[in-house]
């Protein structure tokens, strides 16, 4: 026998079983050929893939970016060729091999189905043996199996690198699989700008006029395409204007992936304006990469906060003390307070507070307001803090529940006139009443001195009160204006000229505005405090008595230096200083309007002070006693641990007002008003509400009554003080004078001040200065 050709096997196999064995064994040889060929170039495919999804290749400078890209470009083309020069197709005698090795068939099986004899003599024993030796291999033939592919990688990758760029790829999908196609786009296009065409981009940040922040130039240090800096804050709302020069083709302003194409500029420089309202990276892109690149962070406007620092209480002459903090991001605008009545559903009443400047960013601010005038005056009410910011938001604080302070009128006339008013307010039905009793009060001019203001208030007041159709806020005012006019004569009328100037000064000086107004408008000031210091010597009259030594003693000079040295401040453009000198003057007219009363006793008008306070405790427990009597309850009164705590809250007010009473002088209503806070403390202790709030409106109303009579008596009397005022009468507040916690220039400073300010206005007038300077200097004596 002899061997037939290499290619015998395949074509003498004629059976379709085994011919798909051999075609089967080829391609398990060809697998393990092909993969030790494919696992280099691939492994080295998958490191790239895996740098390209962490992002690292863009950290890299743009020259070596561009190198390590053609270095894995060169490897991988080198890789490549040598895997298809080494790799060859399995022949058929290959297969038949791997078949025999794989089934543990010894002596050829295949190979022997595939000979024939030689010679081509035929001799029957011969072809005997010969077709049972075919017979007997083709049995072996039908056990044929073929193993797995083993390409043997074990022992060519002894250290498992395949793993390992493996492990990397998967960790580089985790992390960088949300953002593929950028990071990839990143990972083929190196910053490496041609030469003489190197792009350059300018971007600029225009924050929201509400913010008052300037423009800002994004510099590449804040961040970049290949950087990790901290991003860059900037306000919602805010425009960017980006420039680019030089490069090649369109560019795009790419926020979050947003695009926005640039326009092109006569000159071949490219422009954009947009707004920026979200976003956390801001790009310039170009030609497959980003030319710049910063992350930002869009911070929205927040609300203004603003809350009462303590709760409002009432002062002196009826008026109300609020004390607020607030804040906002990037400044307040306003501020004001909003008043409701607990027990009526309609608008609200708001009452503006003063700014210590304009838009600041913390308020921490203490005003007076006089809303004795209110018709709801002496009533329970809600009010809130507000506050709008610089960008139009509006918020609130907590509401509280007080009773608003109500004046109290001393003069019977001027009293009823009062009465009159609230109980048109209440209900317009009781204005025949009111206009009887004020045209009686105006058929007799003694009732009022005769005055002409007076009479005409009340004629008008009159003949509105007898049409048909009510204009009650003109009635309120007519009433109010009458009452004041009568009480206070025309000292009321130039103490409100000098309140209205001090609050017109306040809000100029808190809106910024510019020094001829604030001289304006001290002139005005300084105007309505002479007035006032007429008046009030007018009414005062003659010393009582002379100054004893140690009496200090403050004079009309004193007055007008301390006026002029306030013009000054303006001058000099001091204006906090300014606002320190208002607030001693404003002290100095309070003391003066005491004195003007002739002045109580200062242990009984501090008694007056506490029967006050405590008249407004009263009127609170009032209103919770009544609240409760309201609510469904048993049949019968039963105590419980809320009517024993107010038992004990209204033994504490009884209590303190006998203590008062001690310090007063003789008073029949403030001693009802005891009898009748026993009465309530009586009722409180058996869980009778309603019965205990009927004796606390009795105990209310002669407190009223008491605190009037109290007043009448102590300006009947009058006694001396020691402090004097202008005019040697005692004084009554503290003594006028610097008491070391404020800092006033003195005149040397103040004379600096103008020498400055003169030095800067004549270096403005010089035309040969730098127009830069001059500019600042302009803007300079803009805030003087």
């Amino acid at each position: 026998m002899q061997d037939t050709p290499p290619s015998a096997p395949a074509a003498a196999a004629t059976d379709g079983r085994l011919a798909r064995r051999m075609r089967l064994a080829c391609w398990v040889l060809g697998w393990e050929r092909l993969w030790p060929l494919l696992v280099p170039p691939l492994g080295l495919a998958g490191l790239f893939l895996a740098l390209a999804l962490l992002d690292v290749l863009p950290l890299l400078p743009g020259w070596l970016h561009l190198g390590v890209l053609a270095a894995f470009a060169a490897a991988l083309a080198a890789l490549g060729r040598r895997a298809a020069a080494r790799f060859a197709w399995p022949r058929p005698d290959e297969a038949a091999r791997r078949l025999e090795r794989d089934s543990g068939l010894s002596h050829r099986p295949l190979a022997a189905l595939a000979d024939s004899l030689a010679g081509g003599v035929v001799d029957p024993v011969a072809a005997a043996l010969w077709q049972a030796h075919r017979g007997r291999m083709a049995l072996l033939a039908e056990s044929l199996r073929l193993n797995w592919p083993s390409p043997g990688m074990a022992g060519r990758d002894p250290l498992g690198l395949r793993a390992a760029v493996l492990l990397l790829l998967v960790i580089a999908v985790v992390i960088g699989g949300a953002d593929a196609s950028r990071h990839l786009l990143r990972a083929v296009t190196p910053a490496v700008g041609l030469p003489g065409f190197a792009a350059q981009a300018e971007v600029w940040i225009t924050p929201p006029a509400y913010t008052g922040l300037p423009p800002f130039l994004l510099h590449a240090g804040q961040g970049g395409a290949r950087g990790r800096a901290k991003p860059v804050v900037v306000p919602a709302g805010s425009k960017v204007l980006a420039a680019l020069t030089g490069g090649w083709g369109g560019a795009e302003l790419v926020v979050d992936g947003e695009a926005t194409r640039f326009q092109r500029q006569p000159g071949g420089s490219q422009l954009i304006e947009a707004r920026l309202d979200r976003g956390r990276r801001l790009a310039v892109h170009q030609m497959f990469h980003d030319v710049a690149a910063w992350p930002i962070e869009v911070v929205a406007d927040a609300l203004p906060s603003i809350e009462f620092s303590r709760p409002p209480e009432a002062g002196e002459r009826g008026r109300l003390q609020v004390s607020v903090d607030g804040s906002d991001d990037y400044g307040i605008a306003k501020a004001w307070v909003e008043i409701r009545r607990i027990d009526l559903a309609g608008p609200s009443l708001t009452m503006a507070l003063p700014l210590p400047g304009p838009h600041p960013r913390s308020v921490h601010a203490t005003s007076w307001h006089d809303l004795t005038a209110s018709p709801w005056a002496g009533l329970p009410v809600s009010i809130r803090p507000m506050a709008e910011d610089t960008d139009g938001q509006v918020a609130g604080g907590a509401a509280l529940t007080i009773t608003l302070p109500e004046r109290t009128f001393t003069n019977p006339v001027a009293r009823a006139l009062v009465e009159q008013r609230k109980l048109v307010t209440e209900d317009a039905a009781n204005a025949p009443q009111a206009a009887a009793v004020v045209a009686g009060i105006a058929a007799d001019p003694s009732l009022f001195g005769g005055d002409p203001a007076t009479f005409l208030a009340l004629a008008l007041a009159e003949q509105d009160l007898r049409r048909g159709s009510l204009d009650l806020p003109e009635i309120q005012s007519l009433l109010w204006n009458a009452a004041l006019r009568i009480e206070e004569g025309a000292l009321g009328a130039a103490r409100r000229g000098v309140d209205g100037a001090r609050a017109a000064l306040d809000k100029a000086l808190a809106s910024g505005a510019p020094a001829p107004e604030i001289q304006r408008l001290l002139d005005a000031y300084r105007a309505a405090v002479q007035r006032m210091i007429q008046e009030l010597a007018a009414k005062a009259g003659p010393p009582q008595g002379a100054a004893a030594p140690g009496d200090r003693v403050v004079g009309a000079d004193e007055l007008k230096a301390m006026l002029d040295r306030m013009a000054g401040l303006a001058q000099s453009g001091a204006r906090d200083a300014l606002r320190q000198m208002l607030d001693q003057m404003s002290q100095l007219m309070a003391d003066l309007s005491a004195a003007s009363r002739q002045g109580a006793d200062p242990a009984a008008q501090k008694a007056l002070e506490g029967m006050r306070g405590l008249a407004r405790r009263q009127q609170e427990l009032l209103d919770r006693s009544f609240r409760q009597g309201q609510q469904p309850g048993p049949a019968a009164p039963q105590p419980d641990a809320g009517s024993r705590a107010a038992a004990g809250e209204q033994r504490a007010l009884r209590h303190g007002l006998e203590d008062l009473i001690r310090k007063l002088p003789a008073n029949d209503d403030l001693g009802q008003a005891a009898e009748a806070m026993g009465e309530a403390e009586e009722a409180l202790g058996h869980g009778a509400w309603s019965q205990a709030a009927d004796a606390q409106g009795v105990a209310v109303q002669d407190l009223q009554d008491g605190i009037r009579q109290a007043e009448e008596q102590m300006a009947a009397r009058g006694t001396g003080a020691v402090p004097r005022d202008p005019f040697g009468h005692p004084l009554n507040g503290r003594i006028f004078g610097d008491d070391g916690t404020t800092r006033i220039p003195n005149r040397a400073e103040i004379q600096r001040s103008r020498q400055i300010l003169d030095e800067l206005r004549r270096r403005e007038g010089q035309w040969r200065r730098p127009q830069p300077e001059r500019e600042y200097l302009r803007r300079l004596l803009e805030q003087f």
